[in-house]
Parts: C-alpha cells; sequence; structure tokens
C-alpha cells in the first residue's frame, strides 16, 4: 500500500513547489525573528519615554503573549475548517496592519491593544506555517529544511538588531516608530505570498476526505517539480485512500491527544516547550535591562544571533542523523548543557555574563529547532494541527506570566534568572527522556509507529 510519505520520497521529491511555500514560511519565522529582537528593546525604550512603572511594563510584555495563547489556539482549533492556506493569508495581512498602526501609537493603552491584537494574530501564524512545511517535505531531509527555517528566524533577528544600530542611540531612546515600521514589512510580502504561491497539502485534502482535490494537488507537485515520469495510477490513488482512511478512523478531539499511541507523549511535550518557553521568553525579556545596566551595546545581540546562526548549521548536520542516538536524545544532552552553563553564569555574575547569555542563546536555538520537528512529526495529520497549536498554547502562556515572576526575580538580584534556569533544564532533561518514541527519519503517518 503506497502512502504519501513513500511517494514523496520516491517520486514527487523536493523540488520548485516546495520552494515556493518555503520562502512564503521562512517570511513568518523572520518576521518572528523580528519580534523577538524588539520585544525586550521596545519594553525598556517605552519605560523611559513613556515614564512607566514596573507593572505597566510587565503588562505590556504579558499582553502580547496573552494574545499568543489566545492565536495558538485558534489555530489549534479553527485552521483545519478554515484552510491553512486562507488562515496565513489572513492572519499575515492583518498583522502587518496591526505593527504599522503600533508604530503610530501615541497612549499607553492604545499599545496595550494593539500588542494583544498582534499577539493573536501572530500566535495564529507561528505554528501555521510549520505544519505547512512538515507536510510536503520528504522525510530523509524534513529535519533539515525545518533547520533552515528556523535559519531564517535567526536573519530576522540580525536584521533587527542592524536597524537597530542604526535608529537607535541606546536601549532608553531612539526612532523606534521607524523601527517597529520597518519591521512591519515582511508580514506585508508574506501575505503576498500566500496568495501567489501557498497551496493546501495533499495530506490535507486526504485526511478531509477531498480526494479528487489531493490528487490534483499531487499533479501539480509533479509538474513544478519536473517529474515528468510520473504517473499517478489508480493503484496509487487506491493507497493513498486506504491510508489516508486508517488514519482518520480515530475519533478526532481534545481527549484523543492524552489517550492510546498519544499517551506519554502530549503531556511531557508541554512540559519540555514550557521550560525551553521560559528560558526563551525570560531571556529575550530581560537581555536589554541586562546589557543596559552593564553598559553594553547592540553588538552584544548582533554577537548572540551570530551564535544562533552557528547553532542552527550545527543543528542541520546533526537533526536528521541518529549519531547521537535522534532526536529525543538531542534535547536530552542540549538541556544538560544549557544547565551546567546557566549555573557557572550564576555563580561568576558579571564576569561571564556575555558569555553565558551568548551561550545560552546559542544552545537554545539548537533545542527549540529540534522540539519544533519532533512536535511537528509526531503527530498525525488529522491531529498536526490541534496538537501542535495547543503545545504552543501552553508554551507561550508561559511568556504571559514571566513578566510578573521574572521582573521580581531581577530586582533581588539581577543573576537569580540563571539559577532558575538551571533547575528548568533539569527538569526537562528528566521528562525528555521519558518521550515513548522517536520519529528520526520515519514517515510521517506511520503505521507503524501510530498503530
Amino acid at each position: 500500500m503506497v502512502n504519501f510519505d513513500q511517494l514523496l520520497e520516491e517520486s514527487l521529491k523536493m523540488g520548485s513547489f516546495q520552494k515556493k511555500s518555503l520562502l512564503v514560511v521562512s517570511l513568518i519565522d523572520f518576521s518572528d525573528g523580528v519580534e523577538k529582537t524588539i520585544i525586550g528593546i521596545m519594553l525598556t525604550i517605552l519605560s523611559h519615554e513613556w515614564k512607566l512603572d514596573q507593572s505597566e511594563v510587565s503588562n505590556l510584555a504579558s499582553i502580547y503573549f496573552i494574545g499568543i495563547v489566545g492565536g495558538t489556539m485558534f489555530c489549534a482549533f479553527n485552521t483545519d475548517t478554515i484552510g491553512r492556506q486562507r488562515t496565513l493569508m489572513l492572519s499575515s495581512m492583518i498583522g502587518f496592519v496591526c505593527m504599522l498602526w503600533m508604530s503610530l501609537a501615541q497612549t499607553y493603552l492604545e499599545m496595550f491593544l494593539l500588542r494583544l491584537g498582534f499577539g493573536f494574530i501572530f500566535g495564529t501564524t507561528i505554528p501555521l506555517g510549520h505544519i505547512v512545511i512538515t507536510e510536503i517535505i520528504p522525510a530523509n531531509i524534513r529535519g533539515s529544511v525545518m533547520t533552515f527555517v528556523a535559519s531564517v528566524f535567526i536573519v530576522g533577528k540580525i536584521y533587527c538588531t542592524f536597524l537597530c544600530m542604526a535608529l537607535l542611540q541606546g536601549f532608553d531612546e531612539g526612532h523606534w516608530r521607524i523601527l517597529v515600521a520597518l519591521n512591519s514589512l515582511p508580514l506585508l510580502l508574506c501575505c503576498i505570498g500566500s496568495v501567489i504561491y501557498l497551496r493546501e497539502s495533499p495530506r490535507y485534502y486526504l485526511v478531509k476526505q477531498q480526494y479528487q482535490q489531493a490528487f490534483e494537488e499531487i499533479e501539480l507537485i509533479a509538474l513544478q517539480n519536473n517529474s515528468q515520469n510520473f504517473q499517478l495510477t489508480n493503484n496509487i490513488k487506491e493507497g493513498l485512500i486506504e491510508n489516508s482512511q486508517q488514519i482518520i478512523r480515530s475519533e478526532t478531539n481534545f481527549k484523543q491527544l492524552f489517550k492510546g499511541k498519544y499517551e506519554g507523549f502530549t503531556l511531557r511535550m508541554w512540559i519540555v516547550f514550557i521550560l525551553t518557553s521560559f528560558i526563551e521568553c525570560s531571556l529575550y525579556i530581560l537581555m536589554p535591562f541586562w546589557l543596559h545596566q552593564h553598559n553594553k551595546g547592540f553588538e552584544i545581540i548582533l554577537f548572540m544571533m551570530i551564535s544562533e546562526l552557528l547553532a542552527n548549521m550545527c543543528i542541520y548536520k546533526v537533526i536528521d542523523s541518529k549519531l547521537f542516538g535522534g532526536r529525543q536524545k538531542l534535547v536530552i544532552y542540549i538541556a544538560l548543557i544549557i544547565g551546567v552553563i546557566s549555573l557557572i553564569t550564576y555563580i561568576q555574575g558579571e564576569e561571564l555574563l556575555v558569555f553565558g547569555m551568548t551561550t545560552i542563546s546559542f544552545f537554545l536555538k539548537m533545542m527549540f529547532t529540534t522540539e519544533m520537528v519532533i512536535m511537528n512529526e509526531n503527530y498525525t495529520t488529522q491531529f498536526r494541527s490541534m496538537g501542535v497549536g495547543l503545545t504552543q498554547t501552553v508554551g507561550k502562556f508561559t511568556g504571559a506570566i514571566i513578566p510578573f515572576i521574572i521582573f521580581p526575580i531581577f530586582e533581588i538580584d539581577p543573576f537569580l534568572p540563571f539559577l532558575l534556569y538551571f533547575i528548568c533544564m533539569l527538569i526537562q532533561a528528566i521528562f525528555a527522556f521519558q518521550f515513548p518514541f522517536d520519529m528520526t527519519q520515519v514517515e510521517l503517518d506511520s503505521v507503524k509507529v501510530f498503530s
């Protein structure tokens, strides 16, 4: 019986169709990189320019992540009904308008509401792009391609850092409105690209039992990838239909994520992603405050971004290999390394601040890339939007409460967060060790794994 993964790897292959989709999805990650860089910098500038107190700064940081939680929940339960391509197109367009409007905001309340709206829109697009890419990439290079997308996220950070160096005089003043306006453009390009290039994947149509549409998409992929000898025979069609029917026999609802094949995976994945998100969000919120407090410049941020780019090059080489025991083992190893570095940074303090932030950022990027691949490939197509969306939701919810935890801790001791990172990574390594299965180089929707 032929399944779509076999068809993709042996006949359709990687080609023009996937590259066009990759271009569009990469713009989402580019914009995400921009937002991750600008969030802490905007907080430091607005706290000085608008004379905000600690609670107001915390609220501005938190409301964005509350919006993201709402957006990822929307993605989990609605995008399979609306359609991935249409949702991505509308979200990127509204996101562009929100960010442009943000550059014109005059009051705290206006900025607060815009951050909420932008968070919701962005929360919808972040998991969606990775879902789209996961479903159209051959299994043997899936991890490498996802790593490339993650590299574009870092390029977005570097782009934003260069703009900060050009437009800002420091972490407390500068032309932040121009900075925000310029950073809205990638979302506009993403919207245009979604209209021109992006299409629903054949997997999506197969699970929806829209078989004729699925076959038309497969033939389109073959045409765009110049698979001239490919013939979509009746035997192949029957195999695809039979395979998709095996996948959709089980009921698709929230409770299924905690039963049968997913028992033992979903909750562990949530905990792992929550802990990683906690470190990432707090690191980027506190980074400008650390650097401003110790009279460091934007060049340190740029140095950190370059280290993340190098991290992605490293993970690109190993993520599709079983040399280290698969992706599950990678998460364990990286968690332990981050834990040790965090403890050393806490003990040494200012002396190792830049080294600690840069090295943690390096390995954190490797961690996030690996986790994104794991969560996207470990759920079958009918559960992917829900599973990935809910995992993103619980992870981003961490960002909503972080400001109220991390700022008081920072006030007690600026280096105390590093001790917290150490504890988080020890816990994460334990839960990652308990993942029930590993999908490295395994076909999506594999009956062997999911039966």
